[in-house]
């Protein structure tokens, strides 16, 4: 008896025992004569058994072979349905761990939609969104899935990928008290003597990418006031007469504070936004599935 065998000759012994004929087998496998005789030589030569008695042209399984039949019918099913069953590996997964490294203030935008998303298959997901981290991303941890989620674009190393997922319009919140809340719109220009109170993007603060960003600008605010949080920003607006340049906060935003468009040019700031994660996860159904979900909260904006 050999000890290799190859997997499409269970295929052809499942398929002679259910016509017991070799036209009908030959015309379902789409194989000649030849290499039917051929499969059959080498299944017989393979277990050392007759497999099937022949009379007449009808190929009568032994008791042997429907033994083996039995046995071998439900893992060859599982494997002819491999494709099929590829599709729901989108976040079905119960032993795939998420974790998401986001920038602060992207963290209300994306968390919600996210979690609703991948819970849909399976409640018991396990997810965690934790602080942008490159090391995180790079060097994501055994069994997990790890996506970055900050501005784009960026000069990481070759070992991530990176894709757009939308742009969100700029705003400058600034005091109801404040000479500029009664405007329809404000050039970044007119910003630069403002005291301006950022967030702390954690260590994304020193990517090149905001570097990028004051250069195609042209214009470099003075930001000598970092915070840790949205509603620490709006504090500092709407108590202390700063002003704070982001996307639509939505529900952070207090009644003493005023939401204004930024302008450059004549045209409002965009803030692009991307995901990155590393290659091995390339291609895997369930990026797909993430980007499509945070492409679709960014529409919301």
């Amino acid at each position: 008896m050999k000890h290799r065998f190859d997997l499409n000759l269970y295929r052809f012994l499942t398929s002679l025992s259910r016509h017991s004929s070799q036209s009908k087998v030959c015309h379902e496998l789409k194989i000649s004569r030849a290499t039917f005789n051929r499969h059959l030589s080498e299944c017989r030569d393979c277990f050392g058994n007759e497999l099937f008695v022949v009379n007449k042209g009808v190929y009568t399984p032994t008791l042997f072979t429907k033994q083996l039949i039995e046995y071998i019918q439900s893992p060859l099913e599982v494997l002819e349905h491999t494709q099929q069953a590829s599709y729901g590996f989108d976040h079905a997964d119960k032993s795939l761990e998420f974790f998401f490294y986001v920038v602060n203030p992207l963290s209300r935008l994306v968390t919600i939609p996210l979690v609703e998303g991948l819970q849909v298959a399976n409640s018991n997901s396990k997810i965690s969104f934790v602080d942008w981290s490159l090391d995180g991303v790079e060097f994501p941890k055994p069994d997990t899935l790890s996506v970055g989620i900050a501005g784009y674009p960026n000069d990481f190393n070759d070992q991530l990928l990176e894709r757009k997922v939308g742009s969100l319009g700029l705003y400058v919140y600034v005091s109801k008290q404040s000479s500029l809340a009664k405007a329809e719109h404000i050039e970044l220009s007119n910003l630069v003597e403002e005291k301006n109170v950022r967030v702390s993007m954690g260590a994304f603060d020193s990517s090149a990418y905001y570097e990028r960003v004051r250069k195609s600008a042209g214009i470099a605010l003075k930001q000598g006031l970092t915070v840790a949080s949205l509603g620490g920003a709006m504090d500092c607006v709407a108590k202390a007469g700063y002003v704070f340049v982001c996307f639509d906060v939505g529900a952070e935003v207090s009644s003493d504070v005023v939401k204004v468009p930024l302008l450059l040019n004549g045209e409002q700031l965009k803030y692009d936004v991307g995901i990155h994660y590393h290659r091995v996860n390339y291609q895997h159904p369930v990026m797909n599935k993430i980007e499509q979900l945070i492409r679709q909260a960014m529409k919301s904006m």
